[in-house]
């Protein structure tokens, strides 16, 4: 997943790209409006982008234009996420376009979670997943090889709807832990045991292993670990 972030609070920006690297969100940075014009000119970049978010006030000049002028046609979807509290300014970024608006401070996991919503990446609820012979119905917390039914634990379901959702992309151990344990401080053998017993019960004899470790990256869930 991969977000454009405009703001020119330069320690801000630094917290949000480092947190939002371990929720598995990638960041382009931009600071100002020349400079997000610049990647916007560069391929139609914001087509790539799952999400845009933007701060209203740039040295530059006012994120409005950016949004009524450049990224008019684009698919990507507009958070703005600035001190601006008024109404006006509220009503003034819908108008223009945005689809949401966080007004500073914020916290950084409601950011996350705004932004994965954004971009229809948040929950697999309703859905079904497929990977080869693997069928996952999260709205009926239901998995399948070929015939067989899976058991999962409620953490192994957590982690396997992680896994799903970031699919094919590695999540890293971080991202896991932050996750499955938010509020507690959890030993390496207790990672370890989840995965391991997560593995276990997708694969089974024959069946070929779709959880895998790409070292320096984290775990994934693919066909083949290339």
């Amino acid at each position: 997943m991969l977000i454009l972030l405009v703001e020119d609070d330069s320690v801000l920006a630094v917290q949000t790209i480092d947190f939002l690297n371990a929720e598995g969100i990638e960041v382009d940075y931009a600071a100002t409006l020349a400079s997000a014009k610049e990647i916007a000119a560069k391929n139609a970049a914001f087509d790539k982008y799952d999400a845009i978010v933007l701060d209203m006030a740039l040295p530059d000049g006012n994120a409005l234009s950016l949004l009524q002028q450049t990224l008019a046609g684009f698919d990507a979807p507009v958070l703005f996420c600035t001190a601006a509290t008024a109404l006006d300014d509220k009503l003034a970024a819908f108008d223009a376009g945005a689809l949401d608006y966080l007004t500073k401070p914020f916290a950084l996991p409601e950011l996350a979670i705004r932004i994965k919503l954004l971009a229809g990446k948040v929950s697999k609820q309703n859905q079904v997943f497929e990977l080869g012979d693997l069928h996952i119905d999260f709205s009926a917390k239901i998995a399948r090889r070929g015939n067989r039914t899976i058991v999962l634990s409620p953490q192994q379901w957590q982690l396997l709807a992680l896994l799903a959702e970031q699919a094919p992309a590695p999540v890293s151990k971080v991202q896991i832990l932050r996750h499955i344990w938010p509020d507690r401080e959890v030993n390496n053998n207790m990672y370890k045991s989840l995965l391991t017993r997560l593995r276990h019960n997708l694969s089974r004899g024959d069946e070929v292993s779709v959880i895998h470790t790409l070292k320096g990256h984290g775990v994934a869930l693919r066909e083949t670990a290339s």
